[in-house]
C-alpha cells in the first residue's frame, strides 16, 4: 500500500517538491494529494487546517502520520536517486539541524516563491 503525502496545492515550493519527489520515486511508493483536495474527500482522518497547512503530512501505509522534515526524509528513503540522502537525515543530532531549517522555510514560503504564483495566493 502507498504512502499519501498531502502538500499545499497553492504553494509554489509544494507544488515544485511534488513534482520533483514524484520524478525520484520510481516505485511508485507515494501518492501525492493536495491538502485541499484531501479536506474535500476526508477519509475520517482529522487535521487541524491550520497545522494542515504549516507543514507537509504524510500518513504511511499503517495510518501513522508524519510530518515536515520527518516526513520529507521517509519519502526520501523511498526515492532510490536520494536514498543515501535520506538515510542521513537520520544521523543523530542531523535532526536538530534539518528540522528548524525546514520549519523556517515552510513558513516563509509564500515570501520566498511569490514570483511564481500564478493564482495569488503566495500573497497570504
Amino acid at each position: 500500500m502507498k504512502m499519501t503525502v498531502l502538500y499545499d496545492g497553492t504553494c509554489s515550493l509544494c507544488k515544485e517538491s511534488k513534482r520533483v519527489f514524484e520524478k525520484l520515486d520510481w516505485r511508485g511508493k507515494a501518492a501525492w494529494m493536495s491538502l485541499q483536495e484531501y479536506e474535500k474527500i476526508s477519509d475520517g482522518t482529522h487535521f487541524n487546517k491550520k497545522e494542515l497547512r504549516k507543514e507537509i503530512h504524510l500518513i504511511t501505509s499503517n495510518g501513522k502520520v508524519v510530518k515536515g522534515y520527518y516526513a520529507v526524509r521517509l519519502i526520501m528513503l523511498q526515492c532510490p536517486p536520494v536514498f543515501v540522502l535520506g538515510l542521513l537525515m537520520y544521523l543523530p543530532l542531523v535532526p536538530l539541524i534539518g528540522n528548524p531549517i525546514y520549519k523556517w522555510v515552510a513558513k516563509n514560503r509564500h515570501k520566498f516563491f511569490r514570483r511564481k504564483c500564478d493564482d495569488g495566493s503566495c500573497a497570504l
